[in-house]
């Protein structure tokens, strides 16, 4: 997915080491062999002027056109190939010639060569580029470049904006349903008695205050009491994803990428489903706030989910896990995604913080390792070593 931004203004004319000392060497040779009268300093110092001056010619110029960098791939999973696109349009001042660019992909540049446009045409340019791992990739801003044939020197232009290319974690697609996974589903009568719901319970005698379109006139008119209707109340199911961003929290990069794989899985998962869906991710941006990702839709998930990292410094497993019952205190089902690294006993205190009847079930990475699934109390601890155990582990916690 793209997103452009203004362009950045040019960067000076940058000098190689040859191009000062050639130019050293003009300045030297011409001022000694003026000052002594030597005629060998004087053809040292006019051959390197000369070679100077010609060296700056290739660089004078005014670059026009347009330029624009996209992409076509609204969604790139880590390890595909993203195609990159540099739109060169011609201005009015007739026909422009082939001229070389360069692209900033992330930390690595690459060489582009424009194709010849003339007034008002517009061509494309198309890169392929690996997109290796999950994260946010800078594109541009798209920048001409004008060398000399020495290497002394080159003029660069920056004439486009930038473009960020969104490197979504690799998720499976799970077969079972969230709905199968929540114990509160939509319209299903809980425990809890309310005055006003849909779920018939019981009569029960007026007490002042009680809303007299709930009392029940045949009852009423048989015992000569009045008598309201009680209701039992229903809960719609919201399922909450959260993730740890502590480093401490995960013994490897690999552990961490495997947790992003699989919160977006499960996202991916409950938004197809229709499930009201909550996303956390990592310390709280500001005081009681835990980091909300967007969850309205796969794509957006998956975006934001490109954009996380470990942080040094981020609140652990236990205490965004506080954080967060304190901002949904109406989970169903909580999803706790963390490293192999957090004991049990830390993942039975982060389960803690939910109401009680709350499913919580813990999903602890460890690459290569066998699967586990275990029940403590209300909370399971499925252990994955791989994306596809988190498949198998969800179907058995379906029954477990």
């Amino acid at each position: 997915m793209t997103g452009a931004t203004a362009a950045v203004p040019s960067r000076p004319v940058a000098v190689s080491a040859a191009g000062w000392s050639v130019l050293a060497a003009a300045v030297i040779g011409l001022a000694l062999g003026v000052a002594l009268g030597w005629t060998e300093l004087l053809v040292v110092g006019l051959t390197a002027a000369l070679l100077v001056l010609v060296a700056a010619l290739f660089l004078v110029g005014r670059s026009s056109g347009g330029l624009a960098v996209s992409v076509l791939e609204r969604q790139v999973v880590a390890g595909g190939t993203a195609t990159v696109v540099v739109r060169v349009t011609g201005d009015g001042r007739g026909r422009q010639r082939a001229r070389d660019a360069e692209l900033p992909v992330g930390d690595r540049v690459e060489s582009v060569r424009l194709p010849a446009v003339a007034a008002g045409e517009t061509r494309e340019v198309q890169l392929r580029v690996p997109a290796g791992r999950r994260g946010v990739v800078q594109l541009g801003p798209v920048t001409l470049v004008r060398r000399d044939p020495f290497g002394f020197a080159r003029r660069e232009s920056a004439r486009s904006g930038r473009a960020l290319l969104y490197v979504h974690p690799p998720t499976a697609a799970l077969t079972v349903a969230t709905s199968g996974l929540l114990r509160d589903l939509e319209g299903i009568a809980t425990t809890d008695l309310t005055d006003s719901d849909i779920a018939f319970h019981a009569l029960r005698p007026y007490v002042a205050g009680d809303d007299r379109r709930h009392i029940h006139w045949r009852s009423t008119a048989k015992t000569g009491a009045f008598l309201v209707r009680q209701f039992e109340q229903t809960r719609r199911s919201h399922l909450i994803v959260l993730q740890s961003l502590a480093a401490a929290d995960y013994a490897s990069d690999d552990e961490f990428e495997l947790a992003v794989s699989a919160v977006g899985s499960i996202g991916a998962r409950a938004i197809a489903d229709g499930t009201t869906l909550s996303v956390f991710a990592g310390a709280p941006r500001t005081r009681g706030e835990a980091g909300r990702l967007r969850s309205r839709g796969r794509r957006e998930l998956l975006d934001d989910l490109s954009g996380i990292h470990e942080l040094p410094a981020a609140t652990p497993v236990a205490g965004l896990a506080r954080t967060v019952a304190q901002q949904a205190p109406d989970a169903s089902l909580v999803f706790v995604v963390c490293g192999s690294t957090v004991p049990a006993r830390r993942l039975r205190a982060a389960a803690a913080n939910f109401a009680p009847g709350v499913e919580v079930v813990a999903v602890v990475t460890r690459p290569e390792s066998p699967p586990t699934l275990v029940r403590i109390e209300a909370l399971r601890i499925m252990r994955i070593g791989y994306l596809d155990d988190l498949v198998r582990g969800l179907a058995r916690a379906v029954g477990a």
